[in-house]
């Protein structure tokens, strides 16, 4: 029991701000049998936006709630998906080069302009689709985004390989067995069914799920696999279509 607590609060530590001023055990291992609590940084993570979006909604106009909603998600994370979303788009379009070429240019802590692009274009959409469900009263589908984004993420570090010998990534890619897939999915189904609904947690699954194997292909094709950059711009692609896919439902 300790070991499974510890290996959810090194998850915590991992992919949010929240401060966990203890130092735990960092064995791929670790993270290995952890991959489970990815759904899990996707309610915290959810549950924050609701939460700023419940509170601010009374006293503030849809539009600016839905402003402080994304702020509240790059707050928690420290916008560490938000910085792989950018970082792919400038390493992947700059058209610079091959793979390896792609890969550095990712490595690179500077913004170039398709970052620039790419994360004002995340935004825009972000911001039009939260406030699309908090117009609509179902601002409580908010909370089931990220846990749709995490999920999508432990199938493409299942599905898919390394890019590099070393990187962050390299903790989660290709460390994870079908037993932690069935499990996080299993968590992510029970949370967000009660929340949307059946039949439209089917067709949310269904599209998601195909963006993430485009994904997958996409980046075996261009650099052999995936970094952590890929997995962040995973997360954030699969938000925002998730986000489109509600907008649509709720119409």
């Amino acid at each position: 029991m300790k070991e499974f607590f510890n290996n959810f609060l090194l998850f915590v530590q991992f992919l949010t701000r929240i401060p966990i001023n203890k130092s735990l055990p960092c064995e791929m291992e670790n993270f290995k049998r952890g991959i489970i609590f990815f759904p899990v940084i996707g309610v915290i993570i959810g549950e924050v936006q609701w939460i700023a979006v419940y509170a601010l909604s009374r006293i503030l106009p849809v539009n600016i709630v839905a402003v402080f909603a994304i702020i509240a998600a790059l707050l928690i994370t420290g916008a560490l998906h938000v910085d792989g979303w950018g970082d792919v788009f400038d390493g992947f379009f700059s058209f610079k080069g091959g793979r390896e070429k792609i890969i550095e240019i990712m490595k690179d802590s500077r913004i170039g302009t398709y970052s620039c692009i790419a994360i004002i274009c995340n935004f825009i959409l972000k911001y039009a689709g939260i406030s699309n469900l908090i117009s609509g009263g179902f601002s409580l589908w908010i909370i089931a985004v990220p846990v749709m984004a995490k999920c999508c993420v432990v199938i493409i570090c299942y599905i898919g390989n390394t890019a590099k010998k070393t990187g962050s990534g390299n903790v989660f890619i290709g460390n994870v067995d079908i037993k932690g897939v069935i499990i996080s999915s299993l968590i992510g189904a029970l949370i967000i069914l009660p929340i949307v609904g059946a039949l439209n947690f089917l067709i949310i699954a269904i599209v998601d799920i195909f963006l993430t194997l485009l994904i997958n292909m996409f980046c075996k094709h261009y650099i052999g696999g995936h970094t952590g950059d890929t997995l962040g711009f995973t997360s954030e692609a699969v938000e925002i279509v998730t986000l489109i896919i509600m907008s649509a439902i709720t119409f």
